[in-house]
């Protein structure tokens, strides 16, 4: 086995770092664009049929795109607009967008899960919107919902990777440096895949924690 230098061992913390944040921050950027397009999906009315047909549309394509396409895709569009952002800042957007698409399909599909019964129970009791969603339609479809997100997020991490084709250090960036450096590659993405495990599993225990969790309330 090798023993890492200290600038090995701080090359890895910022990559493990920057994974961190590439895997939390287009994460949540798509939940919230998930959750808006699923709700765009589900609205009613001839006035936002539009908007509905734009939501459904994107969700469709962006499901079939490759990631490294759309990290492209966003990288030469913000160069083409002028706009001087870093390869962090592209990626998190691919990143988004992205999952914001797979999301938005989970979610619509729990919120479909949910029997119609209840919900026409619901509306003849004439609960408000509101309280529909919050006491009905929301606590049914979670169970639904919670683990499939969840598990997607943990295969998500791994797509950070591609990244590095943007200039992002990232862990497999840093694999591939340190490896050029003379080390020896199997131990180096030895480590590198344990970090990835030290990142995915805690997240897939949450997933099976929370699946328990629901399924019993």
């Amino acid at each position: 086995m090798i023993a890492f230098s200290h600038y090995d061992v701080a090359l890895l913390s910022r990559a493990l770092w920057m994974t961190l944040v590439l895997s939390v921050a287009g994460g949540v950027a798509g939940l919230a664009g998930g959750v808006a397009l699923a709700c765009l999906r589900m609205a009613r009315g001839r006035l936002l049929a539009p908007l509905r047909w734009l939501a459904a549309g994107y969700v469709q394509v962006v499901r079939r795109v490759p990631f490294i396409v759309t990290l492209y895709i966003v990288f030469f569009l913000t160069g083409m607009a002028g706009l001087d952002v870093s390869g962090t800042t592209v990626a998190l957007w691919a990143i988004g967008l992205i999952a914001a698409g797979y999301i938005a399909e989970i979610v619509h599909g729990g919120v479909n899960s949910v029997p119609a019964d209840q919900i026409e129970a619901a509306v003849t009791l004439n609960l408000p919107l509101l309280a529909r969603w919050r006491y009905v339609i929301v606590p049914r479809a979670l169970p639904v919902i919670v683990p499939p997100a969840v598990g997607y997020l943990v295969l998500f991490i791994k797509d950070t990777a591609l990244a590095s084709q943007v200039g992002v250090l990232e862990l497999n960036q840093a694999g591939v440096i340190l490896s050029n450096r003379g080390l020896p590659t199997v131990q180096v993405f030895l480590a590198v895949l344990g970090l990835y495990f030290a990142i995915s599993y805690p997240l897939t225990r949450l997933s099976r924690m929370l699946e328990k969790r629901l399924a019993i309330s």
